[in-house]
């Protein structure tokens, strides 16, 4: 299983998306400053996941969305079912 995520930094007001097979494990590296591109973040709040089968299938929901400019993403965000 591999879950496409969608994580907020208030602290930068910036948004990462990204792929993971654990996500627990990927969000703690971005707190832990262990991942150069999100370091200064912290601490990093999950706002969108979203599971699938295959890592292909989550590599290109990874991709659409990183090519969306935020405002469009922040809809996304919106529209999307809530993190549980």
């Amino acid at each position: 299983m591999h879950t496409v995520y969608i994580i907020y930094s208030p602290s930068t007001d910036q948004y990462f998306i990204g792929q993971t097979k654990d996500l627990r494990i990927s969000l703690w590296q971005h707190n832990a400053k262990t991942n150069p591109a999100t370091a200064n973040g912290k601490p990093w709040e999950v706002k969108f996941t979203q599971p699938f089968a295959t890592r292909n299938e989550a590599l290109s929901l990874e991709m659409k969305l990183k090519n969306k400019n935020r405002t469009t993403l922040e809809e996304f965000i919106g529209n999307a079912q809530p993190v549980l």
